[in-house]
């Protein structure tokens, strides 16, 4: 499901061989909430609705999508409000105290509200079922506190429901949760997998589904509720912060151009499932940290503008007088966790084939390349590269990033939350169910270069 450039599909042509690097409710509820009535806290009964209906806005500016993307259209925001999630929003004290999660999960609501990302927002809370809400009723639950919670919710009839009333084409559903995966059998819980997997699906495969997962930590004022029935509940909690999370699910283009517009501006951790990215703009540079003897190969190179320089052509190279070449990568187009620098020194990978060219650093754009007047200024990490060997022909070189699961996700994981902790029960294996749904997993991008001997 990633952007795979044409360069993959001309390697047969080429003739060349090359390795790869290494409180619950049932699914009847579900299809009943149409007839569902809740009257919430101004009073007036409201509808749960069916599926929204996807509507074009006209003159609705979109986030950078890539060809063919279908501008974002809806954002259906569905809030938790069982009792696992009371501890997040406490009622307000007499002091006016509140936590990260109502600061945060607030201003979330408002700018979701006012975007112009897509002109059709819902708010849902979801109790025994989603209930359709006003944002100003949802608003002030988040601020006020939850005033009559849900004893449970069971996440793989959520995921059903989204699947099932609420995907769309150009629609994001947008899942605000703990996301405690507590079933009332404790003989499930090797299945989580499984079972999130079959909620994606049992509605019918959707091809072009993604997921973005952002995780985040809040204070909790409350009772703490473990997903391990047996270990009881905890009150006066917590002396830790606890972590919530928001799902961001529905077509690739959809929850790419959401995330981009309403998530990408605060940290966060995130792990994404299935969506797709345009390539980046990028070019090797030949002004900025070079060494040895080369020079750019490309077809009018003197006359060009240099940013997308692909091809490299080295005139001596030994180990004595090795070659050196940055290639500048503008990465702002893709999520904050394909930027962390960490990330890319491990999941960047150098390929070539018949030279011993290797990524010898990777780094991100500083003050002082962003005011250079050189074309590094346009750059928002680079990748510097070496090679000590002149290369006997022109032969292929990419430059690939791994779509690997960050370390975050294991150490939020954990098998027993009977103590309360910033982990989360079974994180893993929701996340594995996500995964599943991707098929063959594929790189976030692949940049194709040339290396050649001088002519």
């Amino acid at each position: 499901m990633r952007h795979l450039p044409s360069f993959s599909r001309l390697l047969p042509a080429l003739g060349l061989a090359l390795a790869l690097l290494p409180g619950c409710y049932s699914r009847s509820d579900m299809k009943s909430e149409e007839g569902a009535v809740e009257v919430p806290q101004d009073g007036t009964p409201t509808e749960a609705p069916g599926a929204v209906p996807a509507r074009t806005p006209e003159g609705t500016p979109t986030p950078a999508a890539g060809p063919n993307a279908q501008p974002l259209q809806a954002v259906n925001v569905f809030l938790e409000v069982s009792g696992s999630m009371e501890g997040f929003m406490p009622k307000t004290g007499v002091g006016g105290e509140n936590t990260k999660f109502q600061q945060h999960v607030a201003q979330f609501l408002s700018e979701v509200n006012r975007s112009t990302a897509a002109r059709q927002k819902t708010f849902y809370r979801i109790k025994e079922r989603p209930y359709k809400d006003s944002y100003p009723a949802i608003s002030g639950t988040v601020r006020n506190g939850i005033q009559q919670p849900a004893k449970s919710t069971d996440i793989p009839s959520v995921l059903d429901t989204l699947m099932t009333n609420y995907y769309r084409p150009g629609t994001v559903s947008v899942l605000i949760s703990d996301f405690i995966y507590s079933p009332k059998n404790a003989g499930a819980i090797p299945y989580i997998k499984t079972d999130i997997a079959d909620a994606l699906a049992r509605s019918g495969q959707k091809s072009d589904l993604a997921v973005s997962v952002y995780g985040y930590t809040s204070d909790f004022r409350g009772t703490y509720y473990p997903a391990l029935k047996a270990a009881g509940k905890k009150t006066n909690c917590c002396d830790t912060e606890i972590p919530y999370y928001i799902w961001v699910v529905g077509p690739a283009s959809a929850v790419r151009q959401f995330d981009a517009a309403l998530l990408e501006q605060q940290p966060a951790k995130q792990v994404h499932f299935g969506v797709t990215y345009p390539q980046p703009v990028y070019s090797a540079l030949n002004k900025f940290q070079n060494k040895g003897s080369w020079y750019y190969g490309d077809a009018g190179a003197s006359k060009r503008t240099a940013d997308t320089y692909r091809v490299i052509s080295v005139a001596e190279a030994s180990a004595q007088q090795p070659v050196e070449f940055v290639v500048g990568l503008d990465l702002s187009g893709l999520p904050g966790q394909y930027r962390d620098v960490a990330y890319l020194k491990q999941n960047l990978k150098l390929q070539g084939v018949d030279t011993d060219a290797k990524l010898l650093d990777v780094f991100a754009a500083t003050s002082q390349t962003k005011a250079s007047s050189g074309p590094e200024s346009r750059f928002t990490h680079f990748a510097k590269v070496g090679l000590t060997r002149q290369p006997k022909a022109a032969r292929p070189l990419v430059l690939r990033l791994q779509d690997q699961r960050p370390a975050w996700v294991a150490q939020w994981t954990t098998k027993n939350d009977a103590t309360p902790a910033p982990k989360t029960f079974a994180l893993s294996s929701l996340l594995d169910g996500l995964e599943q749904q991707e098929g063959e997993k594929r790189p976030i991008f692949e940049l194709p270069m040339t290396l050649q001997p001088a002519e």
